[in-house]
């Protein structure tokens, strides 16, 4: 059997959903794509808009006995109503470039002892009707960054690129639902802590920033909070698995005396600016262009 589940994560999205899901069912693909959209209570139209796509997609609406809200869970009921061999991810404020799904499935499905590949992504912004894009992911990616995804550095994988054997949640289990920021994060790092993975170099999905509510949003004494939680977390997992990776623990420590310090504010505010620097040398400075520039 070959196909992919695409789950949708949504809250009150109005504004961008019917893009999101016409980038996945406009995907040129020879297997079957099953479409789960998984609403966390929206108070909008998005319910509407999702449904008004019948039965090309499945709507989850969130149980009425359900009275947390976050990404983590609403991920986590689409994948437990997923069917097929594989599973992408994708915002409902972002969407799939042309051929996406197919080259990353091609690429995943020629590499047997895989269990999850990813692409690049693009940002766009809009101005007075024109789009325009520009590269989030940083020019080189090593090695080092595709066995060791969300510890390596900033700019290398979001959720909206990863694809993903299915049987790996078998093993590795769901989002952990306690942590409100960081569940993706912790979700890369325990499926690569077991599996190897394999990056592909093109760009297959683009991400929007906006003013928008979002799913994620939090003060950042409390996104910190779950980030220092998620990387300690890992180095316990890190010698309890033996995983005897000297970057990987190193990259570990370094994370968890920056969300340590981040409570200090002066030391954060250093080391933001440090990482706003780095930042802007290791990704496209060459400003923003058309999509057809991105393109093959």
């Amino acid at each position: 059997m070959k196909g992919i589940s695409i789950i949708i994560p949504t809250y009150n999205r109005e504004q961008f959903i019917e893009e999101a899901v016409r980038s996945v069912l406009e995907q040129e693909y020879d297997g079957h794509i099953e479409i789960i959209i998984s609403d966390d209570g929206s108070s909008d139209r998005t319910i509407e808009i999702a449904e008004s796509f019948c039965d090309r997609v499945i709507l989850l609406k969130k149980p009425a006995d359900c009275f947390s809200q976050g990404v983590a869970s609403t991920r986590n009921r689409g994948i437990r109503v997923s069917s097929q061999p594989y599973i992408c991810f994708l915002d409902s404020d972002d969407f799939f470039l042309p051929g996406h799904l197919k080259k990353i499935s091609l690429a995943l499905e020629s590499k047997s002892d895989m269990g999850f590949a990813f692409c690049r992504i693009l940002e766009i912004k809009e101005e007075k009707g024109l789009r325009l894009f520009k590269a989030w992911t940083r020019p080189e990616i090593s090695n080092k960054d595709v066995i060791n995804p969300a510890v390596s550095g900033n700019n290398v994988v979001c959720t909206n690129v990863f694809i993903f054997k299915r049987y790996v949640f078998d093993t590795v289990g769901m989002f952990n639902e306690i942590f409100k920021n960081g569940e993706d994060s912790d979700m890369w790092m325990r499926i690569s802590e077991k599996y190897k993975g394999t990056f592909v170099d093109y760009f297959g999905c683009v991400r929007r920033k906006h003013d928008f509510f979002q799913l994620t949003s939090k003060p950042k004494k409390i996104i910190h909070k779950y980030y220092l939680e998620v990387y300690k977390g890992a180095i316990k997992r890190y010698y309890q698995l033996d995983l005897k990776n000297f970057y990987r623990i190193y990259r570990l420590r370094i994370l968890v005396l920056k969300y340590s310090v981040s409570r200090l504010n002066l030391l954060y505010d250093i080391h933001r600016l440090y990482s706003n620097y780095s930042n802007i040398s290791k990704t496209n400075s060459n400003g923003w262009y058309e999509l057809s520039h991105y393109l093959d």
